[in-house]
């Protein structure tokens, strides 16, 4: 059976039959976007398991889906086939219980030893109240981490607590001298259980919900959950609401574009780099401030549209962007005339585009790599239906090739404000939303400053959401990293993992 809403294509197949479908529509090229779990059991649709594609060369998902027999807590894993699957297969296990048989790693992913083994969150029948009645901060953390012998090995253990005030990540570093050999990350420290909050929060409370996972994606998160409610709304937001919403992703993107140009900076201790960079993104996050009343944008969406007039600030936005960007074309000259700062960056923390490829690599960490994926051009949605860019791939997949891609969407997305700003949109900057239906559903998607971000919504019976399913940038790149440190120095981990410059919290929901 196929289902049909717009451009989501939903097929419905046997567990026996899930497996060979997504393989091969992973062997036709179509991009793996998510694989989750909805417990649908008092509906009478017992677990559903659900596997999103993207089609090569059109805008389209193809969302092949499955239902569990009463009963059975397990299904065929995908991993070995399509590697991006391996954490959210994983992910599936702590949450719902549910068993991918034959997954190769058969550790606990998001819920640490404080969680007993035999509750999952995500369950329906299962509380906020009895999850934290049955947590235990004092239970012991036996986490296996992945042990590498061989001779003159040594492990580096590198936090979970970190210098200065990022969130916590633990890395166990293999080397051997100085050169990594291997390295295993372990996240999640500060789960917060964001997607059984949705449950509970209903969809207008929501937005405030999702602009909070990962601060400095306020707007990519917040976007993306609204287009999946409005879509299941059947509501179509006002132009000048497409143009708003546009210019505040932009916006997002230059000063965290900024800001990591700069953090690359430190991480080759080019003080001086980092400064100037740095300056740069606060005049930016001043702007964000003056025009939304927060420096992260928080509190300018709601659904339907915007819950102020951002193009009030029209002039200012220009001036101040405008101003911004002359300044960073002599500040990126002013980089690259720097021969230490360059030599560390070339040829340092190489990702390969068929790992890239192969685990599911997203947003500018994949197009350094020459991954010419770009959900505003693939999936266009709002202003980027005209304004859709040419993916800004590289090649060598270096420290130096993420730091170019930067760079060149800088240049777009100034471009970008600039051509919105230019045409004045009149009209309101919101739209009424209609009664959710019980049993609608729908995608919402944006391309994040660290690449694509992804919702799944769907209503219950009682008028609010029955399963938000969230998929930040972070956690499609996290994996990566282990492979773009592998045969560098281990002093040279704190410029990769900035080249990268990954959310924790985007990751640790």
């Amino acid at each position: 059976m196929t289902l049909r809403n717009g451009n989501e294509h939903y097929r419905e197949v046997s567990p026996d039959e899930f497996r060979n479908e997504c393989v091969s529509l992973w062997k036709k090229n179509c991009l793996p976007r998510l694989l989750f779990a909805t417990d649908e059991r008092e509906t009478g649709q017992g677990f559903c398991l659900y596997a999103v594609f993207s089609s090569p060369g059109e805008d389209r998902f193809e969302i092949p889906f499955m239902k569990l027999a009463e009963g059975t807590f397990s299904f065929q894993s995908l991993t070995v086939d399509i590697p991006a699957f391996h954490w959210y297969e994983r992910e599936i296990r702590d949450m719902f219980g549910l068993v991918p048989e034959g997954h190769p790693d058969e550790r606990q992913l998001v819920l640490h030893d404080c969680y007993p083994k035999d509750i999952f969150p995500l369950r329906r029948d299962v509380t906020v109240e009895a999850i934290k009645e049955r947590t235990d901060d004092q239970r012991i953390d036996r986490y296996p981490y992945i042990k590498v012998d061989g001779e003159a090995i040594y492990e580096i253990p590198v936090g979970p607590v970190h210098a200065g005030i990022i969130e916590p990540g633990h890395f166990r570093f293999s080397a051997v001298g100085e050169t990594v050999y291997y390295l295993d990350p372990r996240l999640f420290y500060v789960h917060k259980g964001v997607e059984k909050h949705f449950e509970s929060a209903g969809f207008n409370k929501g937005v405030a919900l999702a602009e909070r996972i990962s601060g400095v994606s306020t707007i990519g998160h917040g976007v993306a959950y609204c287009r999946a409610v409005e879509r299941m709304a059947g509501v179509s937001i006002p132009q000048k609401a497409v143009a708003g919403r546009t210019i505040l992703l932009e916006l997002e993107r230059l000063y965290n574009h900024v800001g990591d140009i700069a953090n690359m900076c430190a991480g080759t201790g080019f003080a001086v780099g980092y400064a100037r960079g740095t300056s740069l993104r606060e005049e930016l996050q001043a702007l964000n401030g003056r025009v939304t009343g927060s420096r992260f944008l928080r509190g300018a969406l709601q659904l339907g549209g915007l819950s102020r007039d951002v193009l009030e600030h029209a002039q200012h936005i220009l001036d101040t962007v405008l101003s911004v960007h002359d300044k960073f074309i002599k500040y990126k000259k002013f980089l690259f005339s720097d021969v230490g700062h360059m030599e560390r960056l070339d040829n340092t923390g190489i990702l390969p585009e068929e790992i890239a490829r192969n685990l599911g690599a997203t947003g500018p960490a994949a197009r350094a790599s020459g991954i010419q994926d770009d959900i505003r051009t693939s999936h266009p949605y709002l202003a980027y239906k005209r304004h859709a860019p040419e993916p800004f791939a590289e090649l060598t997949g270096d420290a130096l090739a993420r730091l170019n891609v930067r760079a060149r969407e800088i240049d777009y997305s100034v471009s970008v404000i600039q051509s919105l700003l230019s045409r004045p949109v009149t009209g309101g900057i919101s739209a009424d939303i209609p009664e959710i239906a019980a049993g609608s559903h729908a995608l919402g998607y944006t391309e994040g400053p660290r690449g694509s971000i992804f919702y799944f919504v769907k209503a219950s019976e009682n008028g609010r959401p029955l399963r938000v399913k969230v998929r930040s940038a972070s956690y499609c790149n996290w994996p990566v990293i282990s492979f773009a440190v592998k045969g560098n120095i281990v002093p040279d981990f704190p410029l990769i993992n900035k080249s990268f410059n990954l959310s924790y919290s985007g990751c640790d929901m």
